[in-house]
């Protein structure tokens, strides 16, 4: 079934990998480039459960948690949708080649720049929760740029999840 949200983005999205991947449950995971000490180990434990699972993770993967995230799916041979706040790349990086290979890769872009900007960034990750049937995320410092984004999903009916310590 085609979300509204795939028609309004197919007039400037680019992809390339395996686009049968936007067909599956998809989970939108958000880091903050400066979070707090605890969300590493919140994000990782996050991590291997999601591997346990069928669901499919979508991500910029650009801050250094959503990264760990990536790394940990990746050794899990869990299927993942990168989400660039950028053109695509012209050849695929070398840490994601296997997962390309295998038919567990799809790249999107939002944007037909050459580089990153918070501007782009923050249109990738609108367009990346209207995908999801779930929105995670990281523990977050309340001046940073996801606070927002997380006051106004939680006005939506997406389920959102911020990860919490257990203690």
């Amino acid at each position: 079934m085609r979300r509204i949200s795939e028609i309004t983005y197919a007039f400037f999205m680019t992809y390339i990998g395996n686009r049968e991947l936007m067909d599956r449950e998809l989970v939108a995971f958000f880091a903050s480039r400066t979070a707090p000490p605890e969300a590493f180990r919140l994000a990782r434990r996050w991590a291997y459960e999601i591997a346990r699972t069928d669901r499919v993770v979508i991500s910029g993967f650009h801050s250094p948690i959503e990264r760990e995230v990536l790394d940990v799916l990746l050794s899990h041979s869990c299927s993942v949708i990168v989400a660039l706040g950028r053109s695509l790349y012209r050849r695929i990086p070398t840490h994601l080649c296997a997962a390309y290979e295998e038919n567990r890769l799809l790249m999107l872009s939002f944007r037909d720049v050459p580089r990153a900007s918070r501007s782009n960034s923050q249109i990738r990750n609108w367009a990346i929760t209207d995908f999801a049937s779930e929105v995670v995320f990281a523990p977050f410092a309340s001046d940073s740029p996801l606070a927002s984004l997380y006051d106004t999903l939680r006005l939506g009916s997406v389920p959102i999840v911020l990860m919490k310590s257990a203690e």
